[in-house]
């Protein structure tokens, strides 16, 4: 199983992606993300690897924090990342819970394989 480094590795990886500064860099966000990637959006929205790399790196003013973050080995080469998230533009803050899937490459490195985030109602608890 995964050891305790490779999971802190993978969640610093998923915080990476949350930081304005590494968002804004295209080729930065390509190399976290593998290329069968997709998410699905708090807002309902579904696209690939191309439509984050279309979307993503030119957001301005938008800032995320996370919180309650975990990781959970699935397997030897996957990871399972949860934990809410404030996404802050301006006045506007919406709150969400994500949950993204990590999967190491043949070179070692982690890419992000699935990112899917849902409107926290606050109803029920991410403990374990």
């Amino acid at each position: 199983m995964l050891t305790e480094a490779e999971c802190r590795q993978v969640e610093a990886l998923e915080r990476a992606l949350l930081d304005p500064v590494v968002r804004a860099d295209r080729e930065r966000v390509d190399a976290l993300l593998a290329e069968e990637f997709m998410e699905i959006g708090a807002s309902g929205a579904v696209f690939g690897k191309r439509g984050a790399l279309a979307r993503v790196p030119d957001e301005r003013g938008v800032a995320f924090s996370a919180r309650s973050m975990r990781t959970r080995p699935v397997t030897d080469d996957v990871v399972c990342v949860t934990y809410r998230a404030t996404r802050t533009q301006g006045a506007d803050e919406r709150h969400s819970l994500r949950s993204s899937w990590w999967r190491r490459s043949a070179d070692g490195g982690w890419r992000m394989v699935f990112h899917q985030g849902t409107p926290d109602t606050g109803i029920g608890t991410m403990d374990p």
